[in-house]
């Protein structure tokens, strides 16, 4: 299969290139006792034990009930999931999508898969997200059926102030908070009463299991018409309650992710290291930096004052052999797929798209390389490295 150089990608050089993302996941010999388990029952699928054994303490440790947690097999289905079940309860049939223009493609992929017509948004320029007071009196409010707030690389948002929104309008509101599973870990995390969330535990993910998702609410009655969207249309019997599909977790995902539940303590331990030598390297610049607490750990950001520091920055990272990521790209208006798609003016977004370029972030990323790395993004502190280089 080919495979072109990303944006970003400097030229292989396996001597001395840091890479944007190295995923870990649990090793091997932590998978064993679990894959025993599957042996012994011959359950591979369709909600088996281990699946319901990972629900129970991912809803234990984000203290939430034992039904306010339902797993799939991949963040977007997550999306689609939760989407699909909002529109299947409240009976609303607006066709309109209202969602960020600054987000990843698959907020849009999982509205138009569910039949929706998406309306780009602008964002906050503090936030990086659309605030739901502002979005109130938005001119296409009447024909809108569906509002998709996205938490950007795991940065909080107003989750009680969306419940409001949604309690005020009526209009049904799903969040993507792909990035947010170890966020929402943390202490003093309430979830809204009756929106739901999405959770990605893709492989780069803070918390991941290779490909996984999960929905989370405390509606236990969304829960259940998720279950049956990713259960074929089935509950409880086998005749189909409502269209659905398949999109349940595998046990073995089911076993990959409790093993990395097992060592989420150490494996956070690491990504706050991370997040640390990246704050302590950036006192020597004055380059603002984003890392865990304030995003998720799998996240070191830079914010460039403008787009032609940034793109100085990205020329001395390729120098470097550095690879960097536009997580976002240029926002969804800049895909081909999405770039007919109505919006608002979009000012703030493709500022903030310019100027945010990520960093590589991985568990085991060695202090002195993310000194490399942030050497680069001065052009003091690179013509310091270049020169002592000569």
């Amino acid at each position: 299969m080919l495979t072109p150089e990303a944006d970003g990608m400097p030229p292989r050089d396996p001597s001395g290139r840091i890479p944007v993302a190295r995923p870990s996941l649990p090793r091997a010999e932590t998978l064993v006792p679990y894959l025993r388990r599957i042996d012994e029952t011959r359950i591979y699928s369709n909600h088996g034990p281990l699946v319901d054994l990972f629900e129970a303490r991912i809803a234990e440790r984000l203290g939430l009930g034992k039904h306010a947690v339902l797993s799939c097999n991949s963040g977007t289905m997550a999306l689609v999931a939760a989407i699909r079940a909002e529109r299947n309860l409240s009976g609303h049939r607006g066709r309109l999508c209202l969602l960020p223009a600054y987000t990843f493609v698959a907020t849009a992929g999982a509205a138009q898969s569910c039949g929706y017509d998406c309306h780009l948004l602008d964002i906050a320029p503090d936030t990086w997200a659309v605030e739901p007071a502002a979005l109130r009196h938005h001119p296409r409010l009447s024909e809108v059926g569906l509002v998709l707030p996205v938490a950007p690389y795991g940065r909080m948002i107003d989750l009680q102030g969306w419940q409001e929104f949604h309690d005020k309008t009526g209009i049904p509101v799903v969040i993507d908070a792909a990035a947010c599973l170890d966020r929402l870990m943390h202490p003093g995390t309430v979830l809204p009463r009756s929106i739901p969330l999405a959770v990605s535990l893709h492989a780069t993910k803070s918390f991941g299991c290779g490909e996984g998702g999960l929905v989370l609410s405390r509606d236990t009655g969304l829960l259940r018409e998720a279950y049956k969207v990713l259960n074929n249309g089935f509950l409880g019997s086998r005749e189909a309650q409502t269209a659905g599909l398949n999109g349940k977790m595998s046990e073995y995902a089911a076993a990959v992710a409790l093993a990395e539940l097992d060592g989420f303590a150490r494996k956070s331990a690491q990504w706050t290291k991370v997040a640390v030598a990246y704050a302590d390297a950036g006192r020597e610049t004055e380059v603002t930096l984003w890392t865990a607490p304030q995003i998720s750990g799998c996240y070191a950001l830079v914010e460039a004052a403008n787009a032609g520091h940034a793109a100085a920055m990205k020329a001395r990272l390729v120098a470097a052999g550095i690879d960097f990521r536009n997580w976002y790209g240029g926002g969804l208006s800049a895909h081909p797929a999405y770039a007919r798609l109505s919006h608002d003016p979009l000012p703030v977004s493709a500022d903030v798209a310019a100027r945010i370029i990520g960093l590589p972030c991985f568990t085991d990323l060695a202090k002195a390389d993310i000194g490399r790395i942030v050497a680069c993004l001065s052009p003091p502190l690179a013509a310091q490295m270049q020169a002592s280089r000569s």
